[in-house]
């Protein structure tokens, strides 16, 4: 019997339909979307008034790729060079998969075509000669890609965003031979959220599945902590069925008010559903986000950190390239917490009750308010205060835990620090394709590039050559040196493994992306005291909430824990 559309929903992804006819491409929805809310568009400025309205107004202004989507949106794309088609037989191309960014929320395998062809991987197949494979894949985002908690666990599957990716790496290693593709030599390569969701695949099931890919590129790893799986995780949820209509009266932890509720939600109208994943995402404080991967207590154990402290990754990866912008944090801080007490406050909303008394208070001790009156203060604003504990806690501390987990001489770090340095701006070069341009439609795009690009195009072409000779080496030898272009403007540089397995502040040998050159630093953006800071408060807020698994407890000194770590541990999936 045919599997009714709707039973796909909240479930594993059903393998495609076998299909005779050629597929170019042209037929492919988007996943079902919706656009990050109070997005900081103007820096520095975002204190004033000014500023602050126009945050607001972009905030406001609607893209048509957050009304286009569709749940039937499980597609990729596979862009081969001319030889491997000819020959597929004999061609051994290594591979790479990628996965976009958004927030978790929005993106897609074209994103912005045919204005800008940002993932379409041409740029990196010409630079390594056409030696690579390039696969781009859609997966299900927002409250359709990554509700967790309970009654997930128990009547449904949480993160089915990242067993879509999971689904697309399986079908390159069962197909990607008949186009020339090497399944042995994949490389798994992500921004942003991609990058994340790529950390959570190394640790899933505490590190014994197997990624599917030998090696991985991480540009700028993010993510909002999901662990409290019986309670926000759950809330979230919750209020999710009620805004789709769909929320339960009385006691929603019994079984039958789950299979109802879940019940539901399967049956529910799409356009409802839609709406209701947009109403979702207005629901928590700005820099916050509802939903993301999440620990469920199976696929997702807890928190990658505390798996990596264990050791607890897939092994028979061998090689990370792991970079992150200069300046992360600044679009996701609007300014609105502007005082001490609405920075508190903001904290608290992002963290669970049963840690407010404990944990909540270590971290405003961390990254205390601001004080004028003092010669040196700690934050020159709010606004820094709190670009410090978000870049710390969403960002930069994700590239040293990796780092020190797997060691240095596995790892390749980077800080893409080209003005302004900001979170995603490392894209365009990294896509840009310096032999063909950017061959613009009419639009918005093309009105802003028209005037831009005289100065823009002249640093991409060089910039962007350099940083996919890197990156095409890395997949081709495993080595971002073998093939990178030495002559060049600007010239690259030897890129060696960091140091960070010390007792000093600072990872070394970082290479440098800058505005006219590269250079070797010490990365002041993810220091290891804040970065073992931030590993202490992922072990508090586990072990607190009795979530940590029995026999993976990471041990922390920063609160005392009088409960069972694991006493929550199996929750729904039993």
């Amino acid at each position: 019997m045919m599997v009714q559309h709707c039973d796909l929903r909240w479930a594993k992804p059903a393998p495609p339909l076998k299909n005779k006819t050629l597929q170019d491409g042209s037929y492919g929805h988007s996943c079902v979307q919706t656009a990050v809310k109070n997005l900081n568009v103007v820096g520095s400025g975002n204190s004033s008034p000014l500023g602050a309205a126009i945050n607001q107004f972009v905030a406001g202004i609607p893209v048509p790729l957050f009304n286009s989507g569709d749940e039937d949106c499980l597609f990729l794309d596979v862009v081969v060079p001319g030889k491997a088609l000819r020959s597929p037989s004999t061609s051994k191309l290594p591979v790479i998969v990628f996965i976009y960014g958004g927030a978790y929320v929005f993106g897609s395998k074209d994103s912005y075509m045919p204005d800008l062809p940002f993932y379409d991987g041409s740029g990196m197949i010409g630079q390594s000669g056409g030696d690579i494979v390039f696969v781009v894949m859609n997966y299900r985002l927002g409250a359709y890609g990554f509700l967790a908690g309970t009654t997930m666990e128990r009547e449904a599957l949480p993160n089915v965003g990242l067993w879509d990716q999971r689904a697309a790496f399986q079908w390159v290693q069962d197909y990607i031979s008949l186009v020339g593709g090497d399944p042995t030599q994949v490389t798994a390569m992500g921004e942003s959220a991609g990058a994340g969701s790529l950390l959570h695949h190394l640790v899933a099931g505490g590190g014994t599945l197997d990624p599917l890919f030998k090696r991985v590129i991480l540009q700028s790893p993010a993510f909002q902590w999901m662990y409290d799986r019986a309670g926000t995780i759950e809330a979230t949820f919750q209020v999710f069925a009620r805004l789709a209509g769909c929320g339960q009266s009385g006691d929603t932890s019994t079984a039958s008010s789950q299979k109802q509720t879940m019940a539901c939600l399967r049956q529910a109208d799409p356009k409802t559903l839609e709406e209701a994943n947009r109403a979702l995402m207005d629901t928590v404080p700005a820099g916050s986000f509802a939903v993301g991967p999440s620990a469920d207590g199976s696929f997702i154990r807890q928190l990658p950190v505390l798996e990596l402290a264990l050791g607890n990754y897939a092994s028979g990866v061998e090689g990370f390239l792991l970079s992150h912008c200069a300046d992360e944090a600044t679009l996701f801080v609007t300014g609105s917490a502007s005082t001490d007490a609405l920075f508190a406050d903001f904290v608290r909303a992002t963290f669970p009750n049963y840690t407010h008394a404990n944990v909540v208070e270590k971290i405003l001790e961390f990254y205390p308010p601001v004080d004028n009156t003092t010669e040196t203060p700690v934050y020159s604003s709010e606004s820094a205060r709190e670009e410090a504990f978000m870049r710390d806690s969403c960002f930069t501390c994700n590239v040293r835990h990796l780092t020190e987990a797997v060691g240095d001489d596995k790892v390749w770090n980077m800080q893409y620090s080209v003005t302004p340095g900001w979170h995603g701006t490392d894209l365009l070069p990294t896509f840009f394709n310096a032999r063909a341009g950017i061959n613009m439609s009419d639009g918005w795009l093309k009105d802003i590039l028209s005037v831009l690009m005289p100065i823009v195009g002249a640093l991409l072409l060089g910039l962007s050559t350099a940083v996919q000779s890197y990156f095409t080496s890395f997949v081709t030898t495993g080595d971002p040196n073998t093939n990178r272009v030495v002559f060049d403007l600007p010239s690259t540089i030897q890129w060696d493994h960091p140091v960070s397995n010390h007792s000093g502040e600072q990872i070394m040998g970082v290479l440098n992306v800058g505005d006219f050159s590269f250079s070797t630093i010490n990365d002041t953006q993810n220091e290891k005291s804040a970065c073992d800071f931030w590993r202490s408060v992922a072990a508090a807020v586990t072990n607190l909430g009795g979530y940590a698994p029995p026999g993976a407890v990471v041990a922390q000194s920063l609160v005392n824990v009088g409960n069972n770590p694991s006493a929550n541990y199996v929750g729904g999936n039993s």
